[in-house]
Formats: structure tokens, C-alpha cells, sequence
């Protein structure tokens, strides 16, 4: 086996046990995303070891709490963004969804209460994890995770935000970055996190960039098959602004590619991303031994779009 073959990211024959970092709130794939990962996790290809919010808004950590306790999981730790107030925190832009999930099904932050922070949940579950295990999915800007890699050492280890990912993950997946180059909004958002976590993350990286879930349009069946107070139903429709919206799945694509990996499903392109500081555009350098890796289009959309769906309306 070449060594390019070995850096290609397989999941284990076990539930692979998945961390969630989310911006849940502006765009409804967050939604669609948690209610995918449960789908994976009742058919035994994921493990939910937890959550985290990456925005300041004070509905998200209980829009995803409400969403894990819908699908029986409300023992999930959740955690959000509390070392940058005021982060995309406009209700009207970033709260379009969550705030109505939050307040209307049952979890502990219904009223906006605090969740414990992010990074000093995130270094507690690592902390408790089997070395080598974790699989981190980002959905949103990166803070959380340039966060987690500047931490020091705290009462959960003695060992930095560096040594204790690089000891305790096996591989991050990002939905972020257009390839082989571009701009897309996640690394838009906070472009010195995205430069940051992508050149001092220690394991290997893959990307699902916006050309992937550009192409894959889901929701229909939520309409369809979801009772009609569904919260992940609710979402879609409160994005939308009326019943029957569907949506590009950037964030679902993430998170199957994390249980299941490539499969039949994508190729996948090796090299090293570079991301503007400034602007948060990235280009990407081919190198077949590279550390980082983007999807390309294997599978016909229109079938990726089934098996999504049919995740979706899994409950």
C-alpha cells in the first residue's frame, strides 16, 4: 500500500464515534445534517459523542439539544461558542430556525440559558475518548476548533489543544472551501480560523467544498413523509418562509462522508489547501502525498439525493 493509499480516510467496521460542530441557525442543512447523523447513528455506521455551536447566538446549543431529544438522545452532550461575544449572533440572519426549535420542543436551553463552553466540553469528552478515535465534523466557521487547538491544559489533561487532538483523533471533516479554488461562506465567515485550523490541525483533513452539495438538492420527503411538527420539518419550512422547501445539502454530504467514507459515493483529491487570512478564499496545491483532501463527483447527484432523503425522514 502506497502511502497516498494510506492517508485516504476509512472509517472502522464499528460506529464510528463522530463530534459535531455546527452553526446550526442560518441555513437549514445544519438541521438536516444532526437529523442525518441520527439517521446513521440507529442503523449502527456513527457513534454521537457530541455536539458543539459555533456561533454566538443564544438559541443554537438549544435548537440541537431539542433536535437530539426529538430523536431520543438527549443525554448528548452539547456545548456552544462562549470566547467570542456577539459572533454572528443577529437573530434575524443567524436565528431564523433555532430560536423557534429551542422554545417550542423540550431541552435545557429552551430560554437561551448558557451551554457549557464548547472547547472546554470538547477537551473533557476527548479527554475520556479512546487515543486515535475521534472523527471531528465542521460544519461553520472554525472558532470552535482554533479555539480547541490554542487551549492549554486544564482540569480533563495536562496536554495542550494540539497534543490532545493529535493523540485522541483520527480525521476532521470540513464543509467549507470551493475547489479547487474560490470562496465559500463558512471560511468567509471567520477567515483567520479557517487559515488557522487548516495548517495546525495535526491530523489529516478532508473537505466537502460547496461544488458538492451545490448539486444535491434534499428536503422533498421531509414534506412528504415527516409528520407536519417535525422540528427537522419545521426547520426547512421556517428557512424557506412556507411549507415544501428543499436545499443544497452541504452539511448532510459532511457528515456521510464521516460514517461511511468515499464508498461509491465521491473520488477523492489529495493535496494541501491555502487559506487568505483576510478574505477567506482558498487554492489548493495537487500533491498526491498531502495531508488535506477534497470530494469529487463519483455518484449521479440525483442518487445521492435519494439516499439522503430517505436518511432524512429516518425517526
Amino acid at each position: 500500500m502506497s502511502r497516498s493509499e494510506k492517508l485516504i480516510y476509512q472509517p472502522s467496521d464499528t460506529p464510528v464515534p463522530i463530534l459535531l460542530d455546527t452553526d446550526i441557525g442560518p441555513d437549514c442543512d445544519d438541521a438536516g445534517a444532526v437529523a442525518v447523523l441520527h439517521a446513521l447513528e440507529k442503523s449502527g455506521r456513527a457513534r454521537i459523542v457530541g455536539m458543539t455551536h459555533c456561533t454566538a447566538s443564544r438559541w443554537g446549543a438549544g435548537c440541537l439539544d431539542a433536535l437530539n431529544v426529538y430523536y431520543g438522545r438527549g443525554d448528548i452532550p452539547v456545548g456552544t461558542l462562549r470566547r467570542l461575544p456577539g459572533f454572528l449572533d443577529d437573530d434575524d440572519v443567524f436565528g431564523k430556525y433555532n430560536k423557534l426549535v429551542a422554545q417550542q420542543y423540550p431541552n435545557r436551553y429552551e430560554h437561551g440559558e448558557m451551554a457549557p463552553d464548547a472547547t472546554e466540553l470538547t477537551r473533557e469528552l476527548l479527554a475520556a475518548a479512546e487515543d486515535g478515535s475521534i472523527v471531528f465534523v465542521a460544519i461553520g466557521p472554525l472558532v470552535n476548533f482554533m479555539h480547541l487547538l490554542q487551549s492549554e491544559p486544564d482540569r480533563h489533561s495536562d496536554l495542550n489543544g494540539r497534543e490532545l487532538v493529535a493523540r485522541k483523533a483520527k480525521h476532521l471533516v470540513i464543509m467549507g472551501g470551493l475547489f479547487p479554488e474560490g470562496k465559500e461562506w463558512n471560511f468567509e465567515m471567520h477567515p483567520q480560523a479557517a487559515a488557522y485550523v487548516t495548517k495546525h490541525w495535526p491530523t489529516d483533513i478532508t473537505f466537502t467544498g460547496y461544488e458538492i452539495g451545490a448539486e444535491i438538492r434534499t428536503g422533498r420527503r421531509l414534506h412528504i413523509d415527516a409528520p407536519a411538527d417535525h422540528p427537522v420539518r419545521r426547520s426547512y419550512n421556517a428557512w424557506y418562509g412556507g411549507e415544501g422547501g428543499i436545499r443544497e445539502s452541504w452539511d448532510l454530504t459532511a457528515v456521510l462522508y464521516a460514517a461511511e467514507g468515499a464508498a461509491d459515493y465521491w473520488d477523492i483529491v489529495r493535496g494541501t489547501i491555502e487559506v487568505d487570512t483576510e478574505s477567506g478564499a482558498n487554492r489548493w496545491l495537487p500533491d498526491t502525498d498531502g495531508r488535506h483532501a477534497y470530494l469529487s463527483r463519483k455518484m449521479d447527484p440525483e442518487k445521492l439525493t435519494e439516499l439522503l432523503d430517505e436518511l432524512l425522514v429516518r425517526y
